[in-house]
C-alpha cells in the first residue's frame, strides 16, 4: 500500500518541522547565553543588542575555540582590565564551561605577572565570592604550594642588566616557576598570555608570546580567534594592533596568511566593515563628527598610537578643526595623564604636517 500526501500538506508539515527545530535551536542558544546583570543595558539598549547578536550570538559560538578556551581568555582579560562585575560573571561561566576551580585559581596567579599584582588581589577576592556561592572549598583542591626551583636554567640570562632583580624575577619566578606549574598546561598559559597582551596593547609581549604559543601547541587559527574574541572585551584598537603583530610573527615563520586587511585575525575585517563602520558609525544618534571626537579621546587616553593616528585623519575628514583637536588633547590629558597628552600632541603634529595644515597657535 502506498501512502501519498498532497504537496500542500507536505509543504505545511515541512515548514512546521523547520519552525520547531528553529525553536529548539534558539532555546539551546539562549540557554548558552548568560543573562545580563539586572539593569545593565537599560541606559544603553544598543549595547545590549551588540551583546546578544554579536558577542554571544556569534563570537562565543564560533568553532575556532572551545567554550573552555573562551572562558579562560575572558576571565584573564577581565582580571587584567580590573573589570570586577564582568570578572564575577565569567568566573561562574568558566566553571560551567569546564574550567576547574584549581585552574581558575592558577589562572589568577599567572595573569598577575602580566597585568600587575592589584589585578590578582581583586580577582582572588572575586573568586572567593564565586566559590562560596557555589559551595566550593575555600582553597581549591589540587592547588600546590610554592616550590622555588633550585639552580634553574635561565630563559633570558642577559635580560635587564640595569635592573638585576627584575631579571631574577623574570627568569626564576615567572618562567622557571610559574610557567612550569602543572595546574595549567603550557598551551593554556600561552593562550592566556596572548589574550592579556592583546587587551593591554602590549605589542612586544604579543609578539613574543604569539611565537611561544605556536611552540606550545596553540594553532594559528586559535591565536587569530583569540585575538578576535578579546576585541569584544578590550576594544577594537587592541584587536587590530594584535592582529598586525601576529601577522608579522606568522609571516616570519612561513605560515600562510589569508588575503585580508588583518591577516593575523581575518574575521576582524568582517566585524569592522559590518558592526563598526557599516552599522555603529552610521547610526543617527551621533554625528560622524561627534563619533570622531569620542574615538580620538579614547585612543589618546589608552595610548593607542596607531589607532589615534587613523582617527585624527578621520576626524579632520569629518569636520574637526586643528584648534578643536588641539583643545581635545588638553582636555583628555587632565583625565588620562600627561604621557597620553604628550603622545597625542606628537601624533597630531605629524598628521597636520603630512596634510600641509599649519600647527595651532
Amino acid at each position: 500500500m502506498t501512502c501519498r500526501m498532497g504537496f500542500g500538506r507536505m509543504a505545511a508539515l515541512t515548514v512546521a518541522l523547520a519552525a520547531a527545530q528553529a525553536s529548539v535551536f534558539a532555546c539551546s542558544a539562549e540557554a548558552q547565553q548568560p543573562p545580563p546583570p539586572p539593569g545593565a543595558y537599560d541606559a544603553a539598549p544598543y549595547l545590549g543588542e551588540i551583546r546578544n547578536e554579536y558577542l554571544y550570538g556569534d563570537i562565543w559560538e564560533r568553532p575556532g575555540l572551545s567554550a573552555r578556551d573562551r572562558s579562560l581568555i575572558t576571565v584573564s582579560v577581565n582580571q587584567a582590565l580590573y573589570a570586577t562585575n564582568e570578572l564575577r560573571l565569567h568566573m561562574g561561566r568558566a566553571l560551567d564551561n569546564g574550567v576547574t576551580q584549581t585552574e581558575l585559581s592558577e589562572l589568577i596567579a599567572h595573569v598577575l605577572w602580566y597585568s600587575g599584582f592589584p589585578t590578582g588581589v581583586n580577582a582572588a577576592r572575586v573568586a572567593a565570592e564565586v566559590f562560596e556561592e557555589r559551595g566550593l572549598p575555600t582553597t581549591p583542591p589540587g592547588a600546590s604550594s610554592r616550590q622555588p626551583p633550585v639552580d634553574p636554567e635561565l630563559e633570558f640570562p642577559g635580560a635587564f642588566p640595569q635592573t638585576p632583580y627584575l631579571r631574577d624575577l623574570l627568569n626564576e619566578v615567572v618562567y622557571a616557576e610559574t610557567w612550569t606549574r602543572p595546574e595549567l598546561s603550557p598551551r593554556d598559559r600561552s593562550l592566556i598570555t596572548v589574550a592579556v597582551g592583546t587587551a593591554l596593547y602590549a605589542s612586544s609581549e604579543v609578539r613574543y608570546h604569539v611565537g611561544r604559543a605556536l611552540d606550545n601547541g596553540v594553532t594559528q587559527e586559535e591565536i587569530s580567534e583569540a585575538i578576535t574574541h578579546v576585541t569584544f572585551y578590550s576594544g577594537f584598537p587592541t584587536g587590530v594592533n594584535a592582529a598586525r603583530v601576529a601577522a608579522e610573527v606568522f609571516e616570519a615563520r612561513g605560515l600562510p596568511l589569508p588575503d585580508a586587511r588583518f591577516p593575523g585575525a581575518p574575521y576582524l575585517d568582517e566585524l569592522i566593515d559590518g558592526l563598526v563602520y557599516g552599522e555603529t558609525w552610521t547610526r543617527p544618534q551621533l554625528t560622524a563628527r561627534d563619533r570622531s571626537l569620542v574615538t580620538i579621546a579614547m585612543t589618546q587616553a589608552a595610548y593607542q598610537t596607531d589607532q589615534l593616528r587613523v582617527h585624527l585623519r578621520r576626524g579632520l575628514d569629518n569636520g574637526l578643526t586643528p584648534a578643536e583637536l588641539s583643545e581635545l588633547m588638553a582636555q583628555v590629558t587632565l583625565y588620562s595623564g600627561f604621557p597620553s597628552g604628550v603622545n597625542g600632541s606628537r601624533v597630531l603634529a605629524e598628521v597636520l604636517t603630512e596634510r600641509g595644515i599649519p600647527l595651532p597657535d
